[in-house]
């Protein structure tokens, strides 16, 4: 399963060592180098970035080696796409009832360069773990982005999974939302997918990521 098997292993997971290779920042994020573990972690959306949704993962990212180790890396790309990445990072959010489940996967790259390379090959992988996939339109999400929906993995009846993947810069993010029949799930998806994108925007350009949902229109 795609969506809550991506981050079942995290469950008590430490946080990031900060490892990785670290970015001086200020420039445009086509230009920036690299984040860290913790620059990444700082990144993915937890509870300070999406209030009044619950974390049932906390964020947490680490060198691609050690990502690998633990399983925080999935993988789904296979062994050699999967080496490509400095750092992968995940958390996850559960908005309660009437709200979808949603799961945040990154991936930083040397440069912008590589991960552009590894977009497709990385976005075939996971939009192969939908169910009768259909593609989405939830207009542009950072500088390239792709979207699809389909059956949920549970076959849950009503039930569906949706895929985003957006690329800022050297950074490749999946979000993943999983939502019962009856629970609005692609408008959702955009505005977290946005909100992620922004927040990969303010890394790599040398700052905090501050970013929240109610930021995001």
């Amino acid at each position: 399963m795609a969506s809550c098997a991506a981050l079942a292993l995290l469950a008590g997971c430490g946080s990031a060592d900060g490892s990785g290779s670290a970015d001086g920042g200020g420039g445009a994020a086509e230009d920036a180098g690299p984040l860290s573990a913790r620059q990444a972690e700082a990144t993915l959306p937890g509870a300070k970035a999406a209030p009044g949704w619950k974390v049932t993962v906390e964020p947490v990212a680490y060198p691609q080696k050690k990502a690998r180790e633990l399983r925080v890396a999935r993988c789904y790309e296979g062994p050699e796409e999967c080496s490509k990445p400095r750092v992968t990072g995940v958390s996850a959010l559960a908005g309660g009832r009437g709200r979808p489940r949603l799961d945040f996967v990154l991936m930083a790259y040397e440069d912008a360069q590589a991960a552009r390379a590894s977009y497709e090959p990385v976005w075939k992988a996971w939009s192969g773990q939908s169910v009768e996939p259909r593609e989405l339109d939830l207009g542009k999400v950072g500088d390239e982005s792709d979207a699809v929906s389909g059956v949920s993995p549970s076959l849950v009846d009503g039930a569906r999974t949706a895929f985003v993947q957006a690329r800022v810069g050297s950074v490749i993010m999946v979000t993943v939302g999983e939502a019962g029949a009856g629970v609005e799930l692609p408008k959702t998806l955009e505005k977290f997918a946005t909100l992620f994108a922004e927040r990969a925007e303010q890394a790599q350009g040398g700052k905090s990521p501050s970013v929240t949902l109610d930021d995001v229109a």
